[in-house]
């Protein structure tokens, strides 16, 4: 009677710190980027306080909904309002990488020929053609750069990376724990391994003269790869945060966590990062 009891009602957590301390965590990193963007002071300390604060606060609040989850007071309603929450998380997520991607096409297919349209004996600014890559006219000099290097391999990794994920399942689902556990943990290798590569791309396009000083060409560079690392680097958390189920975390009819993990790894991370390689990079 109790179990039914505990089934029909849905659990509603006691009050947490985890969020407000994670805002504030947020909003150091944000001063801290804008003090260095700006030159008004160095923002080194605000932004290392913001990342602790932020790591501290995240990894308290999935601690404490493990917890939670491992004590049985999550049931299926629960787990309803976990996906659906998650689905329109991603949903967000979806129109968040849109908005810079069609910014990308606004510039090229909209903006470019309409300034090339203008009277031919007017020059915008010095070498203007009108075609893409272009900086703009305060655009320092820059070698656009080439799809076949960097990017390439880092697209093949990342499209690899969802293929242990879809293994790692399958292992679950029919109680192979070591198959789940190992797959796991090639896809987080293979997302370090991508952020270990963009490090070098940034590196490399420094070198080409590829920065925010290039104007729309720099600007639309460093915002789409960077977005796009940011939530490659929480992907790669929440993948070594569910290598918990070597310890036998989940069960078949509780592996919410496990699926929230695919969901983001292949929605937000996999097909952004192949619509950048095209888009950006490619066409």
């Amino acid at each position: 009677m109790s179990e039914t009891r505990s089934d029909s009602h849905y659990y509603v957590p006691p009050p947490s710190h985890y969020p407000v301390t994670i805002n504030l965590g947020l909003f150091l990193l944000a001063l801290g980027v804008v003090l260095r963007i700006n030159a008004l002071a160095s923002g080194v300390l605000p932004i290392l306080a913001g990342i602790a604060v932020v790591l501290y606060g995240a990894f308290g609040w999935v601690g404490k909904i493990i917890c939670e989850e491992e004590s049985g007071h999550y049931h299926p309603w629960e787990d309803r309002s976990f996906r659906i929450g998650m689905a329109y998380f991603i949903l967000s997520e979806v129109a968040f990488f849109g908005a810079f991607l069609l910014a990308l096409m606004y510039a090229r297919v909209f903006a470019l020929p309409e300034l090339a349209s203008m009277d031919p004996h007017f020059t915008l600014w010095p070498d203007f053609k009108g075609e893409w890559p272009t900086g703009g006219p305060e655009s320092q000099k820059f070698v656009p750069l080439s799809p076949w290097g960097f990017p390439a391999i880092n697209s093949i990794l990342i499209l690899l990376s969802a293929l242990p994920l879809i293994w790692a399942r399958k292992g679950f689902l029919t109680a192979n724990h070591g198959r789940a556990v190992a797959g796991l943990a090639l896809s987080l290798v293979l997302g370090v391994a991508f952020l270990l590569l963009q490090a070098l791309e940034y590196r490399h396009a420094a070198g080409l003269g590829v920065t925010l000083a290039s104007g729309v060409y720099g600007t639309n560079f460093y915002i789409l790869t960077g977005v796009h690392g940011a939530h490659l680097l929480a992907g790669n958390i929440m993948l070594f945060v569910q290598l918990r189920t070597f310890h036998g975390h989940f069960r078949a009819k509780s592996r919410v966590g496990l699926d929230f993990v695919i969901w983001y790894w292949n929605f937000v991370v996999v097909i952004p990062g192949l619509l950048i390689f095209v888009y950006f990079y490619w066409l």
